[in-house]
């Protein structure tokens, strides 16, 4: 017969293993959790130097936007509360009306430009303007110049801030640079594209470069009113803007639409209906 010391030895003996066996099993439980998806804690390396950021570059050829310009190209006289909209919103809202009043359809109406003016006297930069009772021929007027296309013939607008307006029979419209006003979020940043490829271009500050004009224009094709030789272009019309961009003495022109930001000398510019025109811009010769 053994001890009573030999046998509390041996339990303790057998309660070690059992203990071993117990805590082995649990190790391998926690093995197989992190096997079965758990993800173990890492504690992250430290950095002495911090990460250079990669250069964002803005490529002249992008998309602003997944759909095809939506707006100004089309104008329609169906706007927000009143109450809920900008000085020149109400005036864009107020002279489309009053062109759908004249027996224009709404669905003809297209938005050439918006330009902000300040009036130095009483014909508000319109030799034409009709005369009227409380013109104050000493004072200058902040307003703008609103320009729409219906078919092939232009409306130029002359307003004021208050509500005021006329229609100005002047053929050199395009002629006289205002303030271009960005009433779309599309123009905004296309003329954002616009401005960064010039700055690069130039070498300059993007906020030296000062936007004097921005007409938004229908272009007959792909070319975007700039073709190049021995490129065939998609057909079809192309909504996009105009933009001119000034250094200086250099302007830059560029032609736009949703896809496709060009830069386009002078000589090979070509513009379609009214706007050509306007600028006298030359048609090329046909290719025999």
């Amino acid at each position: 017969m053994r001890s009573g010391r030999g046998v509390l030895s041996d339990r303790l003996r057998r309660a070690r293993r059992v203990a071993l066996l117990a805590l082995g099993a649990t190790l391998l439980a926690a093995c197989g959790g992190s096997d079965a998806g758990r993800t173990p804690t890492i504690l992250p390396t430290r950095t002495l130097i911090p990460p250079t950021a990669t250069p964002t570059l803005v490529p002249v050829n992008v998309t602003p936007t997944p759909t095809d310009l939506p707006s100004p190209a089309t104008l329609v006289a169906a706007t927000a509360e009143a109450a809920s909209l900008s000085p020149v919103e109400v005036m864009i809202e107020a002279t489309t009306r009053d062109l759908v009043a004249s027996g224009v359809s709404p669905a003809d109406i297209r938005l050439l430009s918006v330009d902000g003016f300040v009036w130095q006297d009483a014909t508000w930069g319109c030799a034409t303007r009709p005369a009227s009772p409380g013109d104050d021929a000493g004072g200058s007027t902040a307003g703008y110049r609103i320009a729409y296309s219906v078919g092939s013939r232009a409306y130029v607008y002359h307003t004021d801030l208050e509500g005021a307006f006329f229609i100005c029979d002047d053929p050199a419209w395009l002629a006289h640079n205002g303030t271009p006003i960005l009433v779309d979020p599309i123009a905004s940043a296309t003329v954002a594209l616009c401005r960064a490829d010039a700055a690069r271009r130039l070498g300059i500050a993007q906020d030296t470069l000062q936007l004097i004009s921005l007409v938004t224009v229908t272009w007959p094709d792909d070319s975007v009113g700039c073709p190049q030789p021995g490129i065939a272009y998609g057909q079809g019309e192309t909504p996009g803007y105009r933009v001119v961009l000034r250094a200086g003495e250099d302007a830059l022109v560029y032609h736009t639409s949703a896809r496709h930001v060009v830069l386009c000398a002078p000589d090979q510019a070509i513009l379609p209906g009214l706007i050509r025109q306007a600028l006298a811009t030359p048609i090329p010769v046909e290719s025999g």
